[in-house]
């Protein structure tokens, strides 16, 4: 069993720690325990789940009138000597801040986020979730509020595709055929026309030629943005590598999630 004092270690030489393991195996549990533990302490803490189920408000102790949500929630604990907020990650609203945030004009945000491949892609595209997560991770990290982010992972797969997203969102921006469809003049065009016309003509007979005219509607507007994923995707992923982040496994005695 672990000493207990080393789990005190770990929280006050921690500005991050990340909660994985496989499903049913108490990281959610783990997760508020730590929070609580580092906040009686006096860290100024801030616990988010990126597991969209309510187990961290149960775990929290939370009635049905405190709701958890995008936005940090005072959590109150008495005898602490310092502060806990909790958090659930929508991935939607997230995702549409950055689109705000990286946009060169109101404009030009407002037609990303009316965009209907957007709208699909914002909530239900794999991976969204998992990079979305590593962006509030980042956001909560940079907020001066805090000293301490814990961070409930969701099951072991989708917890490894949350440390690797910043890497992944990275290597989509830099692909060749991504430059060409972003490319910001009629050169681009034609090379989207000459090189990928048949495997565009393709997808339009699977997808529909409204959806396929929707994807590229949406690469257009974004260009201009990906710099600013890329530097950010790049810091995020610097922070999950900082001697300061840990990370905590959490396992049970039976094989299977072991």
């Amino acid at each position: 069993m672990t000493d207990p004092s080393s789990f005190d270690v770990l929280i006050g030489a921690s500005h991050v720690v990340v909660v994985a393991g496989s499903g049913g195996v108490g990281k959610t549990t783990t997760s508020a325990a730590i929070a609580v533990r580092a906040a009686m302490q006096g860290r100024r803490v801030a616990v988010v789940t990126i597991d969209p189920a309510k187990r961290l408000a149960d775990a929290l102790g939370i009635g049905d009138g405190q709701q958890i949500g995008n936005d940090a929630v005072a959590i109150p604990l008495d005898g602490a000597l310092g502060e806990l907020s909790a958090l659930m990650l929508d991935t939607r609203t997230t995702f549409d801040a950055l689109i705000d945030r990286y946009s060169p004009t109101p404009e030009q945000a407002e037609r990303i986020r009316s965009n209907l491949f957007y709208r699909n892609i914002s909530g239900a595209l794999s991976g969204t979730q998992e990079y979305m997560a590593a962006e509030k991770l980042f956001e909560l990290y940079s907020d001066q509020r805090f000293d301490l982010v814990v961070v409930d992972t969701p099951p072991t797969r989708q917890a490894l595709d949350f440390l690797s997203a910043p890497q992944r969102l990275r290597r989509f921006i830099d692909h060749p055929l991504y430059r060409i469809v972003i490319a910001p003049s009629h050169i681009g065009l034609r090379a989207v026309n000459a090189v990928s016309q048949p495997v565009l003509r393709t997808i339009s007979r699977v997808v529909g030629a409204r959806a396929l005219d929707d994807a590229l509607a949406f690469f257009k507007a974004f260009q201009g943005l990906d710099a600013g994923f890329r530097d950010r995707a790049q810091e995020v992923d610097r922070v999950l590598h900082e001697t300061a982040t840990k990370y905590v496994v959490v396992t049970s005695a039976e094989p299977e999630p072991i």
